[in-house]
């Protein structure tokens, strides 16, 4: 047993230190508070829009292969073999309900993406960052790839999660709140805001993340203090002018 647990803690350090970088090391080095956040949006901006975008592209091909005629559907075919994934990826209860897939596969807005960000990460100098890309404040069950919050009570048996890159950590979070039903508000108010031809508000939506975090409504509040004393909806109009090109 004592072996198994050696081996263990090992193991964790090991996959620490070969995947996690956290933050490019010329951000630490930076003194000026302006300077530290605009590069952390900045950089971290690059990834979002990434996720972003894959998250568009699975939303255009659900959406054109279900306005197809479906009576023509191919079930041995690659396109309806990555509908199946897809089914299962967002968690979607009807294969053909095509709104049900609409309500889930959409884009988190980079503002309220980076407020979190900012929030969860402690402007990217907190420890699950630096040691294990972790952005977002992801728990895991699983040991093996996770490691142990330093205040962890005796009886909890929760890890914060270890991510191989500060991309892998966006897009976790990304389907985290696409697919999860603690999150069944925010999928309602972005279908709505589909539904009225609107681009998707970072600072609305922002305030449907009542169940992200343990301090409820406080948390809210400071989600739209960052995003408006950083002006973060720049960052949504510069995406979906980017998107449009």
């Amino acid at each position: 047993m004592k072996l198994s647990k050696i081996f263990l803690s090992v193991f964790i350090i090991f996959a620490t230190n070969l995947f996690a970088k956290g933050m490019p090391e010329e951000f630490y080095q930076i003194k000026n508070i302006k300077e530290t956040k605009s590069y952390f949006f900045k950089y971290l901006y690059k990834m979002i829009k990434n996720e972003n975008n894959k998250i568009l592209e699975e939303r255009t091909f659900v959406k054109t292969m279900l306005n197809s005629n479906l009576l023509n559907i191919n079930a041995n075919s690659e396109e309806f073999l990555r509908l199946l994934k897809l089914k299962k990826k967002y968690r979607i209860k009807k294969l053909f309900d095509l709104t049900s897939y609409m309500k889930k596969i959409d884009i988190i807005p980079p503002s309220m993406s980076l407020a979190q960000a900012a929030v969860e990460s402690g402007w990217g100098k907190s420890r699950f960052i630096k040691e294990a890309n972790n952005i977002f404040g992801h728990w895991t069950y699983n040991s093996e790839i996770g490691m142990i919050p330093e205040q962890r009570k005796d009886e909890d048996k929760h890890f914060i999660r270890i991510f191989k890159t500060l991309q892998a950590s966006i897009s976790a979070y990304m389907l985290n709140l696409n697919r999860n039903k603690a999150y069944k508000s925010f999928h309602k108010e972005r279908y709505k805001m589909r539904i009225a031809n609107k681009e998707l508000s970072g600072l609305a939506l922002s305030q449907t993340m009542l169940n992200y975090s343990g301090i409820g409504e406080e948390y809210l509040s400071i989600l739209k203090i960052v995003i408006k004393k950083n002006k973060l909806e720049t960052y949504d109009k510069k995406f979906y002018q980017e998107i449009k090109k």
